[in-house]
């Protein structure tokens, strides 16, 4: 029987480098300490490093690959508003294996720290239907971590606003168009 993941973002990043995210090859999970993957479940710690393993299988190609096949599904919401520099994004995805999709759904979305600069940021929470406990991650330049359920409750709730101010701005300012069109104008222009 198989489950669902809900994955959304919220990410303040300028075109140029969006783009240069989009065009780069995806980083394996492998790519972070597995220390980094800690706050992922401190359940399953013990399995993580073959979820991690298994997650790199499934990778291949550049971000904006992977944004697209999710497109073809119709599972990813993905817009982008440039005057801002807001981007927003949601999908759903039905899943077989539990921890290696986790992982899968931050690798996707932590290859972007390492394209922001100073005073871009962003936010990616993943529920998951079978616990209720939602996972953050906080994005900033050259770096990503895990929000403490417990012991981040002030960081999280600034991310909390912070991610309505950029969902409401990418939303707002965005031009109505698939997925799929939006990840190909930013990656081809």
């Amino acid at each position: 029987m198989s489950e669902t993941v809900f994955l959304t973002a919220a990410i303040a990043v300028a075109k140029p480098r969006l783009q240069a995210y989009l065009r780069a090859p995806v980083k394996p999970a492998s790519g972070w300490p597995e220390q980094q993957w800690a706050g992922i479940s401190e359940a399953c710690r013990d399995e993580l490093p073959a979820a991690i393993e298994e997650c790199d299988r499934w990778l291949e190609g550049d971000y904006a690959t992977v944004f697209g096949e999710l497109a073809q599904d119709d599972e990813l919401m993905f817009r982008f508003d440039e005057d801002s520099g807001s981007l927003a994004i949601d999908f759903s995805c039905r899943v077989d294996f539990r921890l290696p999709t986790l992982v899968w759904a931050f690798t996707v979305l932590r290859g972007i720290a390492e394209f922001m600069a100073e005073g871009d940021h962003g936010i990616v929470t993943v529920t998951a239907d079978w616990n209720e406990d939602r996972i953050v991650m906080r994005l900033t330049p050259e770096h990503t971590a895990f929000l403490d359920r417990n012991g981040d409750v002030r960081a999280r709730a600034e991310a909390g606003d912070r991610e309505i101010d950029i969902r409401s701005a990418a939303c707002d300012g965005y031009e109505a168009g698939s997925a799929a069109e939006t990840i190909d104008w930013l990656a081809d222009d």
